[in-house]
């Protein structure tokens, strides 16, 4: 898509919308388009992006797919067991 086409696009979606909290959040997001701003980390915050970052180079990471394919697995495992009622007021 190009820019003019997803400007249209934009400008289109925004006129028909009638949610008001979708075009606060629009009007918001633009407002501070021009403002840069830095976030400031705390020690903890840079370390646990640095740690992650060098799990990701060390291929410890999950795709997408294999994350669906583990939680199908494991929704099925869970589907198979009988349910125990742990609420004793319903016995």
């Amino acid at each position: 898509m190009s820019t003019a086409e997803v400007k249209r696009a934009l400008i289109q979606k925004i006129k028909k919308s009638k949610d008001e909290s979708f075009l606060k959040d629009v009007y918001s997001l633009l407002k501070d388009e021009s403002k840069s701003e830095m976030l400031l980390l705390s020690k903890e915050q840079v370390f646990a992006i640095l740690d992650g970052e060098r799990e990701i180079s060390n291929g410890q990471y999950l795709t997408d797919a294999n994350v669906r394919k583990r939680t199908s697995q494991w929704l099925g495992k869970c589907a198979k067991k009988p349910r125990q009622n742990t609420f004793s007021g319903l016995n």
